[in-house]
């Protein structure tokens, strides 16, 4: 059962955290990995499966598709891929960019009902959160 007295824009919180398994050098993403977080905003989906010991950066999935009027590459740039994650930069951008200056273009917030899945289970094709307008998945 979720804590719902967590806040969703706390991105990756100690107890979130201390759930997931840590980045090793053997880190490869596969449909196997177990995704433990998965964090959502206008651009995108992020879902985590290992976590740095420091908890600045992050390995997952991440799909980054945001319309070329939005004018977001100095932060983010489109992809569909595994990688590591800067959850530190994430959260910068969140706090700075979102709430003080409530561009809504950065608002990412985590999942507070999800629980560990296989990435295999997982549709990413689907968005999980619409900004007006179209917004193409494919990255074609």
């Amino acid at each position: 059962m979720p804590d719902l007295n967590q806040n969703p824009l706390d991105l990756i919180p100690e107890s979130t955290a201390e759930s997931m398994q840590l980045i090793s050098g053997k880190t490869k993403g596969l449909s196997d990995d177990l995704i433990f977080c998965h964090l959502y905003g206008v651009v995108g989906d992020w879902y985590l499966s290992e976590i740095s010991e420091d908890r600045e950066m992050a390995f997952g999935f991440q799909i980054i598709n945001s319309e070329p009027a939005w004018e977001m590459d100095n932060w983010l740039t489109n992809s569909r891929s595994w990688e590591r994650i800067p959850i530190k930069r994430l959260q910068e951008l969140v706090n700075e960019k979102f709430i003080k200056e409530k561009d809504i273009r950065f608002l990412i917030t985590r999942d507070l009902f999800w629980e560990p899945i296989k990435f295999s289970a997982i549709n990413i094709n689907k968005n999980t959160l619409f900004y007006p307008g179209s917004t193409d998945r494919n990255l074609s």
